[in-house]
């Protein structure tokens, strides 16, 4: 029993819609969700939590001197707001945004191709900067991301905004030193949810493979491939194996809020905290079913994991390009707590985190494509005889998880004391 596409894509063009963690578009899309796993027998909880979120985000960008232009800006959710006039400072170009081209910026507005990542934010706060202009990727339009709670919560907010690359580009080369930058956004503690439905395992039900995606989008973005078309993936394979009970339990998790800092899995370690050794592995989705695109498997887990989606990718000719290596998304937390996963991700589609992420350029096949093989290779895992991989992450990918932790903003537990 294959992933149906037509039926995964009838639903994928349902829930394309714009789902902000907190907003009342996510509660509806987890209701959808909720409502779909009822129809076919299962008995789905929505699990809540307490969120950071924002609404009504407006930026303009103008350049004072030497010349004058309005250039289109997005506000950086939660990123705070300017008075209402406005701050008006000199600009400097500081490269990447990362620590070390943080220097004479007191009194200035930054522009940068990236946000520095904790570090620079903590820095350019201490430093005196008065707001942030980021620079978006190149031909990827106007982004509509927000920064983490985590970084506001420890260093304050520091009003920003996005803009095009191509008008970064400009400032740049025609040498704008001064601008004046308005941010004005709603700011708000809200909830959100994970939805949450599980299938027990029929002769190894203490071991657990959870099975997630995301389901909430940026703000004003219809998200279709990241990540209504992971979300439509594993409710396919939710229906599946309904239908075909597996020898291990197995989890399906649509995590809420992952654009805003991957708040759903922080809630969900929580919550289930008791319950974490059980999991023995995790199978996660990210950004699917583009016609145009290539499969990719980021493996936090054992090299033997690695080898033996190698070899499965060659069987099936599917192209897929699996590495060693964290991945941006929910199985962070879980691999904190030393839960091996395997993220799979159609990319190189349509731009995400941009107005261009529709249904426009997905279909049936090409959710089908990857979703047979997640499919295949989770029941495979939930079927064997002996669980086939050790429940071990290597110390490098260990690694590079605390520095992505750290560069998010989070204090992790270890460190706490020291802060």
């Amino acid at each position: 029993m294959p992933i149906d596409g037509n039926r995964a894509m009838d639903f994928l063009k349902r829930i394309s819609f714009p789902r902000l963690g907190g907003s009342e578009g996510e509660k509806k899309a987890a209701e959808m969700i909720a409502d779909e796993l009822r129809a076919i027998g299962l008995d789905p909880r929505i699990e809540e939590f307490e969120v950071w979120s924002f609404a009504n985000p407006v930026a303009k960008l103008q350049v004072l001197e030497p010349y004058t232009a309005d250039i289109e800006a997005s506000a950086l959710g939660l990123s705070g707001c300017t008075p209402p006039e406005g701050i008006e400072a000199p600009l400097k170009y500081i490269e990447t945004g990362t620590v070390e081209f943080i220097n004479d910026v007191e009194g200035c507005i930054t522009l940068a191709t990236g946000n520095g990542g904790a570090k620079g934010y903590e820095r350019s706060k201490k430093k005196g900067v008065l707001g942030r202009i980021l620079i978006g990727r190149q031909g990827a339009g106007l982004f509509n991301l927000a920064v983490n709670s985590f970084q506001f919560e420890r260093f304050g907010k520091l009003p920003s905004a996005w803009i095009r690359y191509e008008d970064g580009l400009d400032l740049i080369r025609r040498g704008a030193t001064k601008v004046r930058l308005f941010v004005s956004q709603d700011e708000f503690k809200t909830m959100s949810r994970n939805v949450v439905v599980e299938i027990p395992g029929t002769s190894e039900p203490d071991e657990i493979i959870l099975v997630g995606a995301h389901f909430d989008s940026v703000y004003d973005i219809d998200g279709a491939h990241d990540n209504a078309a992971g979300s439509v993936t594993i409710l396919e394979m939710a229906r599946h194996f309904k239908a075909n009970p597996p020898k291990r339990t197995l989890r399906f998790v649509w995590f809420g809020t992952e654009e805003l800092g991957l708040k759903g899995s922080w809630a969900y370690i929580e919550k289930h905290a008791s319950e974490l050794k059980k999991h023995v592995f995790m199978v996660n989705v990210d950004v699917a079913g583009g016609i145009i695109g290539t499969n990719n498997a980021s493996v936090m887990a054992s090299d033997k994991v690695l080898n033996y989606l190698d070899v499965m990718g060659k069987e099936y000719g599917i192209g897929l390009g699996a590495r060693s290596s964290i991945y941006s998304g929910d199985c962070i937390p879980l691999g904190h707590k030393g839960v091996p996963s395997v993220t799979f991700a159609r990319g190189g589609g349509g731009p995400i985190h941009t107005k261009a992420d529709t249904v426009h350029d997905i279909d049936a096949k090409h959710l089908a494509m990857l979703g047979d093989f997640v499919l295949d290779f989770t029941g495979r895992m939930a079927n064997a005889v002996s669980f086939p991989f050790p429940r071990e992450i290597p110390e490098s990918i260990k690694k590079q998880t605390r520095e992505y932790i750290e560069n998010a903003g989070k204090v992790l537990e270890e460190n706490a004391e020291k802060k």
